[in-house]
């Protein structure tokens, strides 16, 4: 166990999000991977086929196995990201971004968290719809406004996960905002997920520099929705 991973279990406060170190990053990214393989093995109890029921569902098991392993990292569904403008009052905060999901790890720093935009995929539009209604609000500085690394969840409805990762590159590369300097590159698999891919994108000042990693889930066979009813 490294430095970081001990301190992660006995919830030593870490510095801002945007400082956040590799060790931090890669177990948040394995507490989403280890979340989903759950819910996975729970036949994928929802209420719906919302992306909303899906990242609700995965955030709670990922709360289980979190209380399970004594981690100080504290997964949330759905978080308001007020500019320092909307903060200061010279914005309006009825305008905030609200992400799907963050994951923290310090109860004495309120910016010590990752960031995690959740999406349904497909080859279809809803690729495009990755791009524009996901990825381009961290590059806009919407999402992630002082974070340096961010992270996007894909859930795959349909289609080859090759194929929806060339489809959204394809709509990255259109894209006026970005082109293909933003695209998506394959990297290494976290846990048995081998879809992990990541982009960096170079913002408009004053927002720094973001690298994204994209977990790509394939959801392609998980029946109709099915609610406990304990």
């Amino acid at each position: 166990m490294t430095p970081d991973s001990q301190n992660l279990a006995f919830g030593s406060p870490v510095s801002l999000a945007h400082e956040v170190s590799v060790e931090i990053e890669r177990t948040a990214l394995q507490l989403v991977v280890d979340g989903f393989e759950r819910w996975r093995l729970g036949n994928f109890e929802r209420y719906g086929d919302h992306e909303d029921h899906y990242t609700i569902r995965l955030v709670e098991c990922m709360k289980e196995i979190r209380r399970e392993r004594n981690m100080a990292m504290m997964p949330r569904f759905q978080q308001v990201e007020p500019s320092d403008a909307m903060l200061k009052g010279y914005e309006d905060p009825a305008r905030a971004g609200r992400i799907d999901m963050v994951i923290s790890w310090s109860l004495l720093n309120d910016d010590a968290y990752l960031s995690i935009e959740c999406k349904r995929l497909a080859p279809d539009d809803l690729a495009r719809r990755y791009v524009v209604e996901g990825l381009s609000k961290f590059v806009q500085g919407y999402y992630g406004e002082k974070a340096q690394v961010g992270a996007m969840v894909g859930y795959i409805i349909s289609g080859d996960p090759r194929v929806v990762f060339n489809r959204v590159n394809v709509h990255i590369e259109k894209n006026s905002a970005m082109g293909p300097h933003h695209k998506l590159k394959p990297v290494d698999p976290i846990r048995w997920l081998n879809s992990v891919f990541s982009s960096s994108h170079l913002r408009a000042k004053p927002f720094p520099i973001i690298r994204l990693t994209h977990l790509f889930f394939d959801m392609k066979d998980v029946g109709i929705p099915h609610v406990s009813t304990k």
